[in-house]
């Protein structure tokens, strides 16, 4: 599997892993986007649903985020059985109340 990199309105926001360029995008327009709308940052959504949305390759700093993430979460027991399923924020977000 590679590793993308989806874009809200042109900065990174989240990293997972997907077949290719075109099922990547696929799973960013029809799952990702409309989960990001349920998450903050700063206060406002990761996604307001309006700004543009993309998936590009994923850079080198962003997959070394990614895999350590992964880590992290199979050492504490928390990434499930498949790790194509795993993704990354590249952003911090807001706890829940």
């Amino acid at each position: 599997m590679a590793l993308f990199t989806v874009l809200v309105g042109g900065r990174p926001v989240l990293v997972f892993a997907e077949e290719d360029q075109e099922a990547a995008t696929e799973l960013a327009t029809s799952l990702i986007g409309p989960d990001l709308q349920e998450f903050e940052s700063g206060g406002q959504p990761v996604w307001d649903g309006q700004a543009p949305l993309s998936v590009r390759a994923a850079d080198a700093a962003e997959a070394a985020r990614w895999r350590e993430g992964l880590k992290d979460a199979q050492e504490d027991g928390t990434a499930g059985e498949d790790p194509d399923d795993f993704a990354v924020f590249l952003l911090d977000l807001d706890e829940e109340e």
